[in-house]
């Protein structure tokens, strides 16, 4: 995160550029916070802290709509600079992670289906971090996308076969590649077609 979103933000801390997106504080604050709870919570059941892992699971009943809800003004932002296409990165993440955290949260106490879901909502992190480092590294910024979305689908794809070949339930990373699959649909139809 640090790294891929230094050019654009992180570089700037603490004063800030002055016309810098106000709410862009706001998403960046609890996307942090997100991120450290998807940290936290295996090493929690790891350690058998079941009580921590269920407290700070619980908290994302209010952090996980906060969250969702810190997407609109970026959105906004976006809309009126009429940069209508990176719209669908914003809009993607949303659905899958609406999707896929709704399934967790339905499976809280099947551990193994919830578990893969919420490993799946980590996935959607893959897009905006991969995607920033390869569009500010390599000569074609156009290879930033399929590259984040070849290693996401690469990363379900692997998890699918390690269940398979140990005789898990591996159904929610399958509903998780469907659901990346026809959001990267969408974005080569947004990018390329349309």
């Amino acid at each position: 995160m640090l790294v891929a979103f230094y050019p654009s933000y992180f570089k700037y801390f603490p004063a800030f550029k002055n016309n810098m997106y106000k709410y862009t504080h706001v998403h960046t604050i609890i996307s942090v916070v997100w991120v450290l709870i998807l940290i936290c919570q295996p090493f929690l059941i790891v350690n058998k802290k079941y009580k921590w892992h269920k407290i700070l699971g619980k908290s994302t009943y209010i952090i996980f709509p906060l969250w969702i809800v810190s997407f609109f003004p970026m959105m906004y932002n976006l809309f009126q600079r009429k940069m209508y296409y990176n719209l669908v990165f914003p809009i993607g993440d949303l659905i899958i992670l609406i999707i896929l955290y709704a399934l967790a949260i339905k499976y809280r106490k099947v551990p193994s289906k919830h578990m893969r879901y919420m490993i799946a909502t980590s996935l959607v992190l893959i897009d905006p971090i991969i995607g920033r480092i390869a569009f500010n590294n390599l000569p074609f910024g156009s290879l930033a996308m399929p590259i984040a979305y070849a290693l996401m689908n690469g990363i379900l794809l692997l998890l699918i076969w390690m269940d398979y070949k140990n005789k898990k339930d591996y159904s929610p990373y399958i509903h998780a590649l469907i659901c990346f699959i026809l959001y990267h649909i969408s974005y080569f139809l947004v990018y390329y077609i349309i």
